[in-house]
This record gives structure tokens, sequence and C-alpha cells, in this order.
């Protein structure tokens, strides 16, 4: 047992290291994002609007931090006590399940969006979460002893003593749910790809392709080497791959949706460029002062979402004149009118997105 803890063996210092290198690169990818995530946080505020995908976003980024701020000072925390060891070492297992069912969550959403919200895939991608995230919290907590190292560096973990539901089997279910999930995307993206003639659809499904993908082989690749070391390695070693795999984890999940986000503010940029201006005479006074009313109301209506445009809206000219009290009051307002195809519909998670594209089918 003494190997397991020993502190000045090399298994420490290598896992001490891996440690370090997922805690820096986490902190450096999460500074590299902070002007992406400000923009979002902003647009929001100003919407007043809370749509699934920023929920979403907010959590992998909360419990990203947090799990992996918990694990490490319980690995480099040295002064604790058997009773604060036996208060804290749940913590670390509870938000590694946490931030995975948010990744989790994310993969079986987008999955979801491709299939254009078919039945049958939302039932056997609600069965595979379920069952993946039950799996999971069972092998994570189940028969946890805790555990303080035995040398002078009293650092704090979980023990599964038993091992008979470790945690290579979490690894094993995490593999099987990622492969699922991006085995249904892969299909139904090659599906739109080999169909759709549209050069904006073209690049959508390429971006959405290569990440996907990449999320899969690089998270993929970090839950093998845990299987790995968690069969034929010290403790040590095995809780700093997990370490390595919260670092992954948060960043692809991260990616998926601002990748997304920058390609939907990027067309509505260019939805901007292209407006056009039509007018309309209003008849009466009381069109006049609603008219006016209306210029200085916020808009609350479509907020910006990381994966549904803003200005995918179509307009039709009215146009009328008016002869009372010899007045004539004219109105311009400048609005988008879309040409292009609603690439963005795959990805909406809102019902409002929902409910705008059921009212432009009875259109």
């Amino acid at each position: 047992m003494s190997e397991i803890f020993d502190i000045n063996g090399s298994a420490y210092t290598i896992a001490a290291y891996m440690r370090v290198a997922s805690m820096a690169i986490s902190l450096y990818d999460y500074l590299e994002t902070l002007p992406t995530a400000w923009k979002f946080y902003k647009e929001h505020y100003k919407t007043r609007r809370i749509s699934l995908s920023a929920v979403l976003f907010v959590l992998i980024r909360a419990t990203s931090v947090l799990v992996l701020t918990i694990s490490n000072v319980g690995f480099f925390y040295g002064h604790f006590t058997p009773e604060t060891c036996r208060k804290f070492y749940l913590l670390p297992p509870t938000f590694k399940v946490l931030q995975v069912m948010v990744s989790q969550a994310i993969l079986g959403i987008r999955a979801w969006n491709l299939s254009r919200r078919s039945r049958v895939v939302c039932y056997f991608l609600l069965c595979v979460y379920t069952t993946s995230t039950v799996l999971q919290w069972i092998t994570s907590i189940h028969q946890r002893e805790p555990r303080i190292g035995l040398t002078t560096h009293h650092n704090c973990r979980a023990y599964n003593p038993r091992n008979d539901l470790g945690a290579w089997t979490y690894y094993a279910i995490a593999v099987v749910y990622d492969f699922a999930t991006t085995g249904i995307s892969i299909v139904y993206l090659l599906k739109y790809k080999l169909t759709s003639n549209s050069s904006m659809m073209s690049k959508l499904t390429r971006m959405m392709l290569y990440d996907g993908v990449g999320y899969f082989f690089a998270l993929t690749a970090v839950n093998i080497l845990n299987l790995i070391l968690y069969k034929g390695s010290a403790q040590n070693i095995q809780t700093a791959g997990a370490s390595l795999a919260y670092c992954v984890s948060w960043i692809m999940s991260q990616r998926l949706l601002i990748h997304l986000y920058d390609v939907s503010r990027e067309r509505r940029n260019d939805s901007i460029n292209e407006a056009i201006t039509i007018t309309q005479n209003l008849e009466s006074a009381r069109d006049v002062a609603r008219a006016i009313r209306t210029q200085f109301e916020q808009k609350t209506g479509n907020g910006f979402e990381l994966t549904v445009p803003d200005f995918d809206l179509s307009t039709h000219h009215e146009m009328s004149e008016s002869h009372e009290g010899g007045v004539q009051v004219r109105i311009e307002h400048t609005v988008k009118l879309d040409r292009r195809l609603r690439t963005f519909e795959l990805e909406n998670y809102s019902r409002t997105g929902r409910h705008s594209r059921e009212t432009q089918s009875r259109r």
C-alpha cells in the first residue's frame, strides 16, 4: 500500500508533472477563449434571454474549473487529517461526473438536432445518456473510501479497495457513449454534405465534421490512456491521467460550441451588410404613435444564441397612402432579405427557434 502513496517515488513526480501540465493547458485555453465568452455573455445580457446553448456553455466552463481545482487540491495539499479527508474525498469524483454529464449532454443534443429532432434518435440518445450517467455515478462513488498519503505529505483521495467497479469501467462507458453520439452526428452530416448544393451548408458541415471527429479521437485517446493506466500503473499516475481527461473534455466540448458561435456571428455580420431598407406610410395618428414608441422599446425577441442566427428574416413590402389631417408620415426600417438556406436550423436548441420555423412553414 505504501507504493500507492509514495511521495518520494517517481510515480508521484510523474503524476505531479502531468497535473501541472493539464492545469497549464486549461488555463491557457480559458484565457484564450475569454474574449469570445465575454462577447457571448454581453449579447445574452442585452437580449435578456437564456438559451440552452448558453446554459451548456456556462456549465462546461464552471464544472471544468471546479473539477480541476478540487482534484488538484486533493493531490497537492499535504495537510489533510482523517476527519478533513473524510469530508473531502468524494468531492473530486462527484465533480468529475458532473463535468462529463455536461460534456455528454452537448454531444447528445448536437446529434439529436442533426437528426432534425428525430423521435427515434431522441429516445435512443436518452436511453444511452441515462444508462451512461447512472453507471458513471456508480463506478465513481460506490465502495469508495478516504485514504491519506502514508508519508509526510498527507494528501487525500478516494480509494476503491475491492476494485469491482473501478474507474477503468467509467472510462470504458465514456468511450462507448462518445462513439455512439459521434457516429450519429457523422452519418447525418455526411448526408447533408452529399445532398446540399449550398456553399454555406458545405462549409458548416465540414466544420462540424472536423470538430466532431476531432473531439472523438482526442477524448477517446485520453480515455484509452486512462484505461491503460488504471490497469497497470501506480495510482498516483492513474489520478493524473484523470486530470488530463478533465482538461481535454473541457477544451473539446467548449470548442464545439465556440466554433458554431463564430460561424453564426460571421453570418450575422454578412447579413447586416446585405440589409435593405423598406418604407411604409402610416395612415392614422395611432399608427404614428405606435411606430415612434417601438423605436425606443428594447427588442427582446430572437436573442442571439450560440447557434441561432439573428438575421434569418423574410420581409415583404407594404405601403399605403394617407391624407388624414393633411399629414403624411414615412417610416423607414432596415431589415434583411435572406436568400440563403437556413443553415443553422440543425443546431437550434431553443423553443423560439422551433416556433419560428413552424411559423415560416405555415406561410
